[in-house]
């Protein structure tokens, strides 16, 4: 019998697991202080209010005019890169924009493999201070990391959506984080995805943080390292 139990469970483990995961999500919210703007709790989802999130961002942590590094993991159109663009003026900020740009590179809930592509010439972006970097982040970061040197805060916006990407870019990070950088979610409020693997990663490598901002019913996150 023992053999066989794969044949009973794993038809229920995915919803187990996701059930699992909320009831997680739910408690670190209850627990989770936000020192910020949050708009808990709204009758339904706007993915409009993503800017809602920047804007409080911005505001609070005066990161309009000071010089910073931007990276985005999941750059698809570049609404949120060109929106940071647009938004920090300093000539000696740098923006670096991680996507394979040929879709996701696995089902994500109801996206198919490759949902999500665009072209990165269709982004149009003029702006010198921007970078892109085409493929998947495995083969990617590391490689770009190996000559990354700065002594400026970093803006890291996770909009990975799958567990795999996000918790890969979070862990090469993890060394290169200093005391006030901040990490914004686009899907935090997914909880087998971003959430998990936030979860994981602040637990095994013993991150403090601070949740400086929730949008949409925190399906936007922002939070600030404490070193």
């Amino acid at each position: 019998m023992k053999w066989r139990l794969h044949g009973i469970f794993q038809p229920f483990t995915g919803f187990m697991q996701n059930l699992t995961h909320m009831s997680m999500m739910s408690k670190w919210r209850k627990d989770a202080k936000v020192n910020g703007y949050n708009d808990w709790y709204q009758g339904k989802w706007d993915y409009n209010r993503r800017e809602k999130l920047y804007e409080a961002v911005i505001s609070q942590e005066q990161m309009g005019t000071l010089p910073i590094d931007y990276f985005e993991f999941g750059v698809c159109g570049g609404y949120s890169f060109k929106w940071w663009l647009a938004h920090n003026s300093h000539p000696d900020s740098r923006f670096y924009g991680f996507d394979t740009f040929e879709g996701l590179p696995e089902d994500f809930g109801p996206f198919a493999k490759g949902t999500m592509a665009a072209a990165l010439e269709s982004l149009n972006v003029t702006d010198t201070r921007a970078s892109f970097y085409k493929g998947l982040f495995q083969e990617t970061l590391n490689p770009f990391l190996e000559q990354y040197k700065s002594t400026r805060r970093k803006l890291i916006h996770m909009d990975a959506d799958i567990f795999s990407a996000t918790l890969f870019s979070l862990s090469q990070l993890y060394k290169y984080l200093n005391d006030g950088d901040i990490i914004m979610f686009d899907e935090f409020g997914v909880p087998m995805h971003e959430f998990r693997a936030f979860k994981i990663f602040t637990e095994s490598f013993y991150i403090k943080y601070e949740v400086i901002a929730a949008a949409n019913n925190y399906l936007f996150l922002a939070v600030k390292i404490k070193k």
